[in-house]
């Protein structure tokens, strides 16, 4: 989220200007943009197994962060007879299955949670990438503004109990950008509190 805040009285800021120069308050502009315009990315590569339902990623996602992820790979299921890339579906071309992790989202594709454990059934879904794919929809191309705290899981949406004749890996590509707000407005705090003893 990008905001912009405007002083709009002319002899604040000239008063501010000739008591504290022009550099000290250009210094508070440029920090107060900078964290608005470029906020820190935080980069991880990882493999997640689709013999287990759920991989601990060990990131903690803050709210309002903005995830993208990338998965590239196929795996194997079935008994090792059908492959499947991230985006997942079913060699019967079933998309939903009752007693999958995530019954109302497509079958055999990566998926999302953040907070819980790698138990089924904790957590909360991410925010669905694409449309018709249910929640906690990941799939080979992700990006997504995470609304809770927590954890991120990732896992490989089979049937509860099917995991054990499954195969292979997903690599995936995992970029975390956090919400700007904070260092934002450390530095608006810089550029109040210089306005504010100007006018004592």
């Amino acid at each position: 989220m990008k905001t912009t805040t405007v002083v709009k009285n002319p002899q604040i800021i000239s008063r501010a200007f000739s008591s504290f120069g022009p550099a000290t308050i250009l210094f508070s502009l440029v920090l107060l943009r900078s964290t608005q315009e470029a906020p820190a990315q935080n980069i991880y590569t990882m493999d997640v197994s689709s013999t287990v339902p759920w991989t601990d990623t060990g990131i903690n996602i803050a709210s309002g962060s903005q995830l993208d992820i990338t998965a590239s790979g196929l795996v194997a299921y079935a008994l090792n007879i059908a492959m499947v890339n991230a985006n997942g579906g079913d060699w019967t071309g079933a998309q939903f299955f009752a007693d999958s992790v995530f019954p109302n989202t497509t079958t055999h594709s990566l998926i999302g949670k953040i907070g819980g454990t790698t138990d089924v059934g904790t957590g909360a879904p991410v925010p669905e990438g694409t449309p018709g794919n249910g929640p906690g929809f990941v799939g080979t191309s992700y990006s997504e503004v995470i609304p809770i705290s927590g954890e991120l899981f990732l896992g490989f949406n089979d049937e509860v109990g099917s995991f054990q004749d499954n195969s292979g890996s997903f690599l995936v590509t995992i970029s975390v950008i956090p919400e700007p707000s904070t260092l934002a407005l450390a530095g608006l705090g810089g550029l109040s509190f210089l306005l504010f003893h100007r006018r004592k």
